[in-house]
C-alpha cells in the first residue's frame, strides 16, 4: 500500500515540475523585435512578357545594401518575379536573396509584395530561410515597408521589421 502511496506522489511532482517547467518557458518574455533598413533596386528587368494590361517579369535581378539594423553593411543579390498592372500601375512580386557580410556569414530570405507605382508606396512580407556562420540557426520574419526614391533603375528605401530569434 505504501509503495502506491509513494508512486502516485512521485507522479504528482513529476507531472508539477513539468508543468512548472512548461510555465517557465512560456513566461520567458517577448521575442526580440530586429528591425534593419535597405536599398533595393533593380539590376536586371529578367525576362518580360505582356498579355493584356499586365506584364510580368521572371528572373529580374536585384541587389542592394543594408545600412542599419542587425545586417548593417551587408550586401545582397537575388532574383525576383515582377507582375506588373499596366492600368492601374500596381504590382505584385516575390522573391529571394542572399545577404553576404564582411564577415563572412549570410543569410537568405524570402519576399513577397506589392507596390503602388504611382504612389511609390510598396509592402510585403520576409521571412529567412537558412544561413551561415552566425546565422546558421538564426529565424527572423516580419514586414516590409518601403517607398521607391528612383525609377531608373527601380530603387526602393525600405524597413524590415519582426520578431528574430536564435532557433534551437
Amino acid at each position: 500500500m505504501k509503495w502506491r502511496l509513494r508512486l502516485s506522489l512521485s507522479f504528482c511532482i513529476g507531472l508539477l515540475t513539468v508543468v512548472l517547467g512548461a510555465g517557465t518557458t512560456v513566461a520567458a518574455g517577448p521575442p526580440t523585435i530586429c528591425t534593419a533598413d535597405l536599398i533595393i533596386f533593380t539590376t536586371d528587368p529578367g525576362a518580360a512578357t505582356t498579355t493584356g494590361q499586365v506584364t510580368h517579369f521572371r528572373e529580374s535581378g536585384v541587389a542592394g545594401w543594408y545600412t542599419s539594423g542587425i545586417l548593417n553593411g551587408y550586401t545582397f543579390s537575388g532574383a525576383q518575379d515582377i507582375m506588373v498592372n499596366n492600368k492601374t500601375h500596381t504590382s505584385q512580386l516575390q522573391g529571394s536573396y542572399i545577404a553576404t557580410g564582411p564577415d563572412n556569414n549570410s543569410l537568405t530570405i524570402r519576399y513577397t509584395g506589392h507596390a503602388d507605382l504611382l504612389t511609390g508606396i510598396a509592402t510585403g512580407h520576409f521571412v529567412t530561410a537558412g544561413g551561415t556562420g552566425a546565422f546558421a540557426n538564426f529565424h527572423w520574419e516580419g514586414e516590409i515597408a518601403a517607398h521607391l526614391i528612383s525609377l531608373t533603375p527601380p530603387t526602393f528605401e525600405t524597413t524590415d521589421t519582426g520578431p528574430c530569434h536564435a532557433a534551437p
